[in-house]
């Protein structure tokens, strides 16, 4: 990855506080794209019950935010259990609040999801719904939802610990036709250890959570057997418990059996714990019944040069290659695994290349550092895939403006508006026809031209007049050149109109349902930027330009700015100025609405016409009406702050200079005709 990314990692869990591989492998994901200098944010919950001491010692943790609750909760002794529906429809809408919040401030380039049990899917819904690419990292059976609740976007991927669990994935009624394995490895350089353990005799190691499922009970009978065979051992379980009488069956039959003093059970252990039992341990058995989607411990001993057993289930038999760097034996057949112990035993030589050649695939194919470079492939692709023309035009939906049926983003809310109210973004059509009636010759400039809109209602109204469109959002210009195409005799300049020798940070700009603003991205010297430049210096590329009879200025914040710096330009050829007029974007918005219409008023501009955010007109002003401003600003800030639920956000305003009283009259006219 060339550039720094900001990722937004999702998990249920995050150490110290684990249940199993599955948060541990994610948490040493995040430390390790926060060590090659990604921007790292973990969001997870808090649930101290569940904590160990597992920290790593290579790589510090990235920023984690306790924020998340979980909707339901693992009981010890009993299972899962989801809350009460109304409880997990208040811890939903929670998480959603605070999942909101971290973006709004995070602003995250990609997101990679662990385990989201008892967070829900819609999490994921939510950051897809804001374009934010989601790589989705399986390591259970299924990733907690059914296959009909799978996001529907082409933003989502899923990342599979196995090629085995992608088969089930696929046969569960998942789409994983996208799907890639990623062996998630371990940070095996831990581990490791220059010498082999001693093969005095067989010092045994489990290392995972105790229950059934895991076949621990296996184990035990076959050390039962082991012990009637007078094969000499000791063996360590290492692991929590959720069924803690499961354990104290264990305990009783291997008292019963008569081995109790070879047989330690050492309770969830700290990786650093963990490293420190691989060293006086010589095999580990990984005995599961279950089917295993992976299992890291595995490679975790591999690499420490301990001998792997395994029952190869699932994903886990994707590790090892019978008697060459391991042992498999039948699940569930403690015979099978006696068997294969003792064989251990009777052959040494075996057992030693068996362990030497397991350190070896652990050491070159299942590192940590090769997986995240696999991740990050992928985290790529998925940006990409999101900037690029392909999905543009997938995602794409079609809206006609005027004669055109322009291509709109996805989440562009251009038609959702216009359907709901019919007289929205309307008005420049008729004033453009009007305008060039008088000036026939003349041409237009659209400042924040968005997807090309204007450009095109001004196109239906006025067939010849040349237009250029003024847009630096990266996410707009795809759709604006695309329209540009059909609307014709269109000139692009690719900038924010502002001071000269600014610049606007591409990673800053504030984008959503089809607007833009660029307040908080304004600065000088940012990685990735976006040149700004006055309309002076932009009228020595474009001079044709120059002397427009039309100017309109819609740069959701930025437009009383730009017009005090334009104020010579707009003196010497007194357009047609259209723009917005919104006082609550910027912190002195209302008072630099008033000095931008004083000056106005003092370079010639002489009548107003006021339209709401709806497009319908409101009223006419001369510029001897000065104080009707001030009301117009006072209904604004009472309908902001104190209607209760906001209606008019903002005003349109379109002025006139003295040389085109004729055009207000008409189109004052027209409108109160309407």
């Amino acid at each position: 990855m060339e550039k720094s990314r900001r990722i937004l990692i999702i998990s249920n869990l995050y150490p110290p506080q684990v249940l199993g591989g599955y948060e541990r492998s994610i948490a040493d994901f995040a430390r390790l794209l926060h060590h090659l200098g990604h921007q790292v944010l973990v969001l997870t919950t808090d649930n101290p019950a569940f904590a160990t001491s597992h920290v790593s010692q290579s790589y510090p943790d990235p920023t984690v935010e306790r924020c998340l609750t979980l909707a339901g909760e693992w009981r010890r002794g009993s299972g899962t259990d989801w809350f009460t529906p109304a409880e997990v429809e208040r811890i939903s809408q929670l998480n959603l609040n605070a999942l909101a919040d971290w973006i709004s401030r995070f602003q995250p380039d990609v997101a990679l999801a662990g385990n989201i049990d008892f967070l829900g899917v819609h999490l994921l819904e939510f950051l897809l719904s804001r374009e934010i690419p989601v790589a989705h990292y399986v390591m259970n059976m299924a990733p907690s939802y059914l296959p009909e609740r799978t996001p529907n976007s082409l933003l989502h991927r899923y990342i599979t610990c196995s090629n085995w669990l992608t088969d089930v994935l696929r046969e569960g009624n998942y789409p994983t036709e996208t799907t890639k394995t990623i062996y998630p490895g371990a940070i095996v350089e831990e581990f490791y250890q220059d010498a082999l353990p001693t093969r005095d005799r067989l010092r045994i190691a489990y290392a995972s959570i105790v229950m059934l499922y895991k076949g621990a009970d296996v184990l035990v009978e076959a050390l039962s057997l082991l012990n009637a065979m007078g094969v000499d051992f000791s063996a360590t379980f290492a692991g929590d418990t959720l069924e803690p009488q499961f354990v104290e069956e264990l305990k009783r039959f291997i008292e019963s059996e008569g081995f109790l003093d070879r047989v330690t059970f050492a309770g969830p252990l700290s990786r650093q714990e963990l490293k420190e039992l691989y060293k006086t341990h010589n095999v580990l058995v990984f005995p599961s019944r279950f089917q295993e989607p992976f299992g890291i411990s595995q490679i975790e001993a591999m690499a420490a040069g301990l001998a792997l057993i395994t029952s190869g289930t699932g994903g886990a038999a994707e590790i090892v290659e019978h008697g060459v760097n391991g042992l498999k034996f039948e699940s569930e057949n403690p015979f099978a695994l006696a068997e294969a112990l003792s064989y251990l035993v009777s052959n040494p030589e075996e057992w030693e290349a068996i362990a030497q050649q397991g350190q070896q695939k652990a050491m070159t194919q299942f590192t940590q550092r090769k997986a995240v470079e696999e991740l990050i492939e992928l985290l790529e692709e998925l940006i990409a895939y999101k900037h690029s023309e392909a999905y543009k035009i997938a995602v794409s939906k079609k809206h006609q403006v005027g004669t055109f049926a322009l291509m709109l983003p996805s989440d562009h809310n251009l038609d959702a508006y216009q359907a709901t109210w019919k007289r929205y973004d309307k008005a420049l059509g008729y004033i453009s026809q009007i305008t060039f009636k008088k000036y026939p010759n003349s041409t237009a400039i659209d400042i924040g031209a968005n997807v090309g809109d204007t450009a095109a209602l001004i196109r239906t109204y006025n067939k010849n007049v040349p237009l250029l469109c003024v847009e630096g959002n990266p996410e707009f210009l795809f759709y604006l050149e695309t329209n540009a195409q059909q609307i014709g005799n269109v000139k692009i300049a690719k900038c924010f109109i502002g001071n000269d020798n600014k610049e606007v940070d591409a990673e800053k700009i504030s984008s959503h349902g089809g607007t833009t603003s660029v307040l908080e991205a304004v600065k000088s010297g940012a990685k990735h930027s976006i040149p700004m430049q006055s309309l002076a210096t932009l009228f020595q590329s474009y001079s044709q330009f120059r002397t427009s009879k039309l100017l309109k200025i819609d740069t959701d914040g930025y437009d009383f700015q730009i017009i005090q710096s334009s104020l010579e330009i707009l003196k010497t050829h007194q357009p047609i100025l259209f723009f917005e007029y919104d006082i609550f974007v910027t912190p002195n918005g209302e008072r630099e609405s008033l000095l931008t219409l004083q000056a106005l008023t003092e370079i010639g501009y002489e009548k107003f016409i006021i339209y709401d955010n709806f497009g319908n007109y409101l009223l006419s002003l001369t510029a001897m009406d000065g104080d009707r401003f001030y009301d117009l600003n006072a209904y604004l800030r009472s309908n902001h702050k104190k209607s209760g639920r906001a209606v008019v956000y903002y005003l349109d305003i379109c002025a006139f200079s003295q040389q085109d009283i004729d055009l207000f009259e008409q189109i004052r006219s027209q409108e109160l005709s309407h």
